[in-house]
């Protein structure tokens, strides 16, 4: 008696879901856009940075993203902060993995390119001390990111960002995490 019970649960809920599931398929289609443009500002690691993005849809569901970043950051030597600068450009592709009325979220990753500058190119940091590495030095390398929105409005979102970059030749260490809150705006 108790398998049946089971068995007749289990028939239930094969043909409730599919009911469930259409019926709230109709709230799934989250506003649709071609151009978007979105201004963020975040922490990277022992620092601050700031990022200008765009957004371009090759379909309903998925987008390129370009966007320009700059890191400001210190790292400690000797009881000494050495600031860190790094510039840089990057291109991903990213495909959405939830998308409703009210927000979308969407995962991609790409490529970047950069200038990384420490200690504002001098290799001299005080005490007598010289820094043994590059303090201009082109980087490169990818990414792989979160892009979240919560919409305001039908042309206004709230933009959160989380990446991870991997910078393969970088002075200062390879991988550089991101986190920001910004606003995005629904050009066309």
């Amino acid at each position: 008696m108790n398998n049946q019970r089971k068995i007749k649960k289990q028939f239930l809920y094969t043909l409730l879901l599919p009911l469930v599931l259409w019926s709230y398929s109709s709230s799934l289609s989250a506003q649709s856009h071609k151009v978007a443009f979105s201004i963020n500002g975040g922490i990277v690691q022992d620092g601050f940075s700031g990022m200008i993005s765009g957004d371009y849809k090759v379909n309903e569901f998925d987008y390129i993203q370009f966007n320009l970043q700059g890191s400001f950051t210190t790292i400690e030597q000797n009881n000494i902060d050495i600031p860190i600068n790094t510039y840089s450009f990057n291109t991903g592709f990213f495909f959405d993995i939830l998308r409703n009325n009210s927000r979308t979220f969407a995962l991609g990753g790409g490529g970047t390119i950069g200038y990384e500058i420490i200690n504002d190119g001098d290799n001299n940091i005080g005490n007598n001390q010289i820094l043994t590495v590059e303090t201009e030095n082109l980087v490169y390398g990818a990414y792989a990111g979160v892009d979240a929105d919560i919409f305001l409005s039908p042309v206004i979102t709230l933009n959160i960002k989380v990446n991870e970059t991997y910078h393969f030749n970088s002075e200062i260490g390879e991988l550089i995490p991101y986190a920001g809150i910004g606003i995005k705006l629904i050009l066309k």
